[in-house]
């Protein structure tokens, strides 16, 4: 069942409605097929001599591994913080829905930019793998704005506690980006390492951004 005001170039779902729920499942059982396949980037029959022991397998698939804990902690991220969002809508619109749909596209091709990333020391999977977490980081943010400037929100912030809370979703997507000149002009190795950065800067962000909207 529609709104109270149905707009016919952007339909608006109420919470609850067969048409909200619908959209939730499909967006949370598109991160679960995301996360499903990462293991797809594991290459288990890597050699024959892979499996002797823990040092030849770690050789053999050791960064594979790496870059699979780290595509599966991004995904899953991303989708609680999705999770968060959604727990605060009152109604979806169809603007919303087709802005989810490219973030989803982007969550799916995560298993390929994983596998570019395990596989290759190039700058060029470095920064793809960036780029493309880069666009879902970014592409949750303009799901935000919109949710809050169309009115879908339950409890509709400030335009200046908006702003604030836009700071930590915008932090990720301009590291990761930034990490590319760093990829070709220094290491590939370097630009994955200083991702690290974001376990302590997100959290250090998401503190203050708390305190400056208390404040």
């Amino acid at each position: 069942m529609a709104a109270d005001l149905p707009d016919p170039r952007s339909p608006r779902f109420a919470r609850g409605t067969p048409e909200f729920d619908r959209a939730l499942v499909f967006s949370d059982g598109t991160y679960a097929v995301a996360l499903t396949l990462l293991v797809t980037t594991l290459d288990g029959g890597a050699g024959p001599g892979a499996w002797a022991d823990l040092a030849a397998l770690w050789a053999a698939i050791g960064t594979e591994l790496v870059a699979f804990f780290v595509a599966f902690a991004i995904v899953a991220f991303y989708w609680r913080a999705n999770h968060a969002f959604v727990a605060r809508l009152h109604h979806l619109s169809g603007r919303l829905i087709t802005v989810d749909l490219v973030l989803l596209a982007f969550v799916v091709l995560l298993p390929f930019s994983t596998d570019a990333l395990g596989e290759h020391d190039e700058p060029l999977a470095t920064a793809v793998f960036a780029v493309n977490v880069a666009v879902v980081s970014s592409t949750e943010a303009v799901m935000y704005v919109l949710a809050c400037r169309t009115g879908l929100l339950a409890a509709p912030p400030t335009a200046r506690r908006m702003r604030l809370e836009l700071v930590p979703q915008l932090v990720p997507p301009a590291f990761f980006l930034a990490s590319i000149p760093v990829a070709y002009l220094v290491s590939s190795s370097a630009a994955r390492l200083s991702w690290l950065a974001l376990l302590v800067l997100n959290p250090v962000v998401g503190v203050l951004v708390r305190r400056r909207a208390a404040g």
